[in-house]
């Protein structure tokens, strides 16, 4: 500690004399925050230079305390949280348990952010937004939660318009612009910026097809050639149902559990547009798509023969009197023209069917 200067001793004399209360407020009281953050859309005030310089690594990224143990590459804005780190790394390193709950801490400063943050019961030092009320335990948490509710964002991309509320998330999403993906089928020179982005990409151009060995079955996704080749093996082990007068069995439980609910529970899944029932999701879909496709007419259909094909064809009066007439005869029958008219009496009626008469007897 430095001496403190003539004119401060004879403040703190005087105030013996006088028996002034405010001689410890005059000895502790604490520093004038004069230094001020000049990065757009931050307040921060501190009381020395020190902590300003430290602060203003959050908006540069700036890391400049590395670990110098063998392949670890992190790196630290302050040298006390490397010291904390470096702890990690010895062999003989303490473990610290909490007397509240089962966690083991690695060492004191986060058993005592562990204990504040879970065990502590004083509101007091919980910083509220005045928005919506949620309650943080650190100043810069709410900076960040209240820049969501004004959409204030301060860090702005360099290579694209987009701009955070946060370093952190600045710093993860510049990744992004860095990281590619290129496709590793030869003679495919695309090059992607998600991993999500390829793996569509291999699936709709280079379809790779999996075949079994056994079966020559063919599968798209190795996953599933793998799930497959349990049935061929030997040791494989099956699952019988457990239902009485029952002897099926599967290799897999999701299989069995199938089999009990659309076979013994009768559960069935049922069509929105006609109500038809169905044992599986899958015979849904194709029923549904039934539905939908248009229905393909048949073009170029031979016609079936009749069955009474290649026999002479016969008039209704010689089924009615069951006389067997010659063909010549039958399309004469077949041809002619009748007299009968409806419109005429019975008498007329009565004479046509002897003219019919006379004509089946000769």
């Amino acid at each position: 500690m430095g001496c403190t200067s003539d004119q401060d001793s004879d403040n703190i004399s005087t105030g013996f004399q006088h028996g002034h209360d405010d001689v410890k407020t005059l000895i502790t009281s604490p520093r004038k925050k004069v230094h001020k953050c000049t990065e757009s859309g931050c307040h921060a005030i501190f009381s020395t230079a020190s902590k300003l310089r430290r602060h203003k690594r959050h908006h540069t990224g700036e890391r400049p305390y590395i670990c110098t143990h063998p392949k670890c590459t992190k790196s630290y804005m302050s040298s006390s949280h490397l010291k904390r780190h470096l702890k990690t790394h010895d062999i003989t390193k303490t473990v610290y348990q909490c007397q509240h709950c089962p966690m083991k801490i690695s060492n004191q400063d986060n058993l005592k952010r562990h204990y504040r943050r879970r065990h502590s019961v004083d509101s007091k030092s919980k910083i509220s937004c005045g928005e919506c009320g949620m309650t943080f335990n650190k100043k810069f948490h709410l900076t960040q939660h209240q820049a969501e509710h004004f959409g204030t964002t301060s860090y702005k991309c360099d290579k694209c318009d987009k701009s955070f509320s946060t370093n952190t998330k600045l710093s993860r999403h510049e990744k992004s612009h860095d990281r590619s993906y290129p496709c590793p089928v030869s003679g495919c020179s695309e090059v992607f910026q998600k991993f999500s982005h390829l793996r569509t990409h291999k699936k709709m151009k280079h379809v790779t097809e999996y075949h079994c060995d056994k079966c020559n079955k063919i599968f798209f996704l190795k996953s599933k050639l793998r799930s497959h080749l349990k049935i061929h093996s030997e040791n494989r082990m099956v699952i019988p149902c457990p239902y009485e007068n029952c002897d099926r069995a599967y290799l897999q439980k999701c299989n069995l559990d199938y089999h009990i609910k659309s076979w013994h529970l009768g559960q069935k899944y049922y069509c929105d547009i006609c109500s038809a029932g169905l044992k599986s999701k899958s015979k849904l879909v194709l029923h549904i798509k039934r539905h939908y496709e248009p229905k393909e007419r048949k073009k170029n259909k031979e016609r079936k023969k009749r069955k009474d094909s290649g026999i002479p064809k016969k008039s209704v009066i010689s089924k009615l009197i069951g006389c067997n007439f010659p063909h010549q005869l039958e399309k004469l029958l077949l041809a002619r023209e009748t007299t009968i008219q409806i419109s005429e009496s019975t008498d007329n009626l009565s004479n046509n069917e002897q003219v019919e008469s006379t004509e089946c007897a000769s």
